[in-house]
């Protein structure tokens, strides 16, 4: 089909800037794996210089002017650490069986914008993202967004390893990201978060609120078409990917929609609320769909999960213990935008926020995954050196279990640790403990 054609990718690549210098083909069939130009020469003068043998002028001087490039032959013995392997395999530590596309950026003004496009649908955006929702803007709109996203992620995820359909291809493809080689590529995860999140955020303050509405849409809007077309730059998706992602996401917010919104008050006020959340979030890490080959799919989804129950049982928490109270006021309410001592505030909870976070997850990432060792009784040093495959069943077992109690115990602290820390310090935030309900 069009939409799912590679050709289509690099077309996409190559008017925004991305300009391949040449291709080395060393092993026919073989894995391609990418590298940039300026490095690329550097290499080849340093090895000129070490043997001593004259460089040929297509290692330096290689260039694109034609739509196919210079396509030169050279044995690579040794690929560097920041190359991008088709096959999805880091490259660390050199591969003597792969091939070489020489690239170059020509427009750094789409390259860092698309970069910064992709940050917008990652988990680490999200991680403070969701955390600075919590603690400087609403909680009451912060556990539906979250929840949104913990469930539109899941089933995008989840699709992936049951429809396999592969990244586009190198070459034509520049690939240009390897954080994600290994997945499967469709439905784009991506895209579907990149509308279902900013949807979302409007769909839930828009009677809540006063503000411009149609503004806040076109920033959404945008929001939405950087992150998609970042994914086709980056040569991570299809139009395929990309189209079915957002078709995907746009009919489950009609389901999702209504079940986060009047869900919330029994997740936090249902003392049942806490077993029926961990028990779906083991079933759905349990019950993920199988792959056949490794990918870091179900890990991503492992955190996505517990990112959320943390949050979760953290406003729990913050609700049985009696410290969440409704408002007095009923919405709509004006934006009130801070004054320069409230900016002072938002910062100093920033910052002690990140503090408790990072210092749980430096503490419990070890912890949690000794515990998975002495469960599965097994070495830590042994699994750790053991590469990732859907037939080592401990090592795949220790790692989700590390990811979703670290997670869920960093997430727990979002919600319920640093509000206090932010109460006992006098910086927190004035209705915090009154975002109850709409």
């Amino acid at each position: 089909t069009v939409l799912k054609d590679s050709e289509l990718v690099w077309q996409f690549q190559s008017f925004f800037g991305v300009k391949k210098v040449g291709q080395i083909e060393s092993v026919q069939g073989g894995p391609w794996v990418v590298k940039e130009a300026g490095q690329w020469r550097q290499r080849r003068r340093k090895t000129s210089q070490r043997t001593g043998m004259e460089k040929p002028p297509d290692w330096l001087n290689c260039s694109d002017e034609d739509e196919g490039g210079t396509e030169f032959r050279q044995r690579s013995n040794k690929i560097d650490e920041d190359t991008v392997c088709s096959s999805g395999y880091s490259s660390d530590g050199g591969r003597e069986d792969t091939n070489t596309i020489v690239y170059e950026i020509t427009n750094y003004f789409w390259y860092l914008l698309f970069r910064l496009g992709s940050q917008l649908g990652d988990e680490n955006f999200y991680a403070f993202f969701f955390s600075f929702w919590f603690w400087n803007i609403d909680g009451a709109v912060g556990r539906r967004v979250i929840l949104v996203w913990n469930l539109v992620m899941y089933i995008g995820q989840g699709m992936k390893d049951i429809i396999r359909w592969p990244r586009p291809s190198m070459p034509p493809v520049v690939q240009l990201e390897t954080k994600w080689a290994l997945e499967y590529g469709m439905p784009s995860t991506h895209a579907m978060i990149g509308l279902s999140v900013p949807a979302s955020v409007i769909i839930f303050t828009m009677n809540r609120y006063q503000y411009p509405f149609w503004l806040w849409v076109a920033i959404a809007s945008t929001w939405c078409l950087l992150v998609c077309s970042s994914r086709i730059y980056l040569g991570m998706h299809s139009l395929a990917d990309i189209v079915v992602g957002l078709v995907l996401s746009a009919l489950l917010l009609f389901i999702v929609l209504p079940v986060v919104h009047y869900g919330d008050y029994f997740l936090l006020s249902s003392p049942l609320a806490p077993s029926v959340t961990i028990t779906l979030s083991t079933l759905a890490i349990w019950f993920y769909p199988g792959s056949d080959k490794w990918t870091p799919a179900r890990g991503d989804t492992t955190v996505v999960l517990g990112s959320y129950l943390g949050t979760q049982l953290g406003n729990w928490l913050n609700f049985q213990v009696g410290i969440i109270r409704g408002v007095p006021v009923p919405p709509p309410y004006p934006i009130l935008w801070p004054t320069f001592h409230q900016y002072g505030q938002t910062l100093l909870r920033v910052i002690i926020g990140g503090v408790i976070g990072v210092a749980t997850r430096a503490v419990f990432k070890p912890l949690s995954y000794l515990t998975a060792c002495y469960i599965l009784e097994t070495d830590t040093h042994t699994l750790r050196q053991q590469e990732y495959h859907v037939r080592n069943k401990k090592k795949l077992a220790a790692d989700l279990f590390y990811k979703f109690l670290t997670w869920m115990t960093v997430c727990f602290t979002v919600t319920f640790l640093s509000p206090l820390v932010f109460r006992l310090v006098g910086c927190d935030r004035e209705g915090f403990y009154t975002e109850l309900t709409f």
